[in-house]
């Protein structure tokens, strides 16, 4: 069902103090989105690592924040096998980015499943 790690992104506060950490003092090539709301590296082997601007409805910042996009072919496929099987599955969210929903594993972690454009 899975094919690879889309993107592992982590919420910020201030974008601008991430950018300075990551970007400037780690050497992270991180490249920003016109309105300061998302910021984007890719690595040799392809896995992507970003920031996003924190909207504000998150848990609160922390270790619980950071997110493992898994790429799927098709996420309504995706969700509705994993909900036969008894495993929680969000509200499948479609944006030009694409299409993405939460899902929990055994021990409460949410990860994403994400069908990409």
């Amino acid at each position: 069902m899975v094919s690879g790690i889309s993107v592992v992104y982590l919420y910020v506060s201030d974008m601008s103090s991430s950018l300075a950490f990551y970007r400037d003092l780690l050497g992270i090539p991180l490249e920003s989105d016109d309105e300061g709301g998302w910021a984007e590296a890719t690595f040799p082997r392809g896995v992507r690592f970003a920031l996003h601007r924190a909207h504000g409805d998150e848990e609160q910042l922390g270790s619980g924040t950071i997110r493992v996009n898994l790429e799927v072919a098709d996420v309504d496929e995706a969700a509705s096998r994993l909900r036969a099987e008894g495993v929680e599955v969000g509200e499948i969210v479609r944006d030009f980015w694409g299409a993405a929903c939460a899902v929990r594993d055994p021990d409460g972690y949410r990860l994403e499943l994400y069908e990409p454009p």
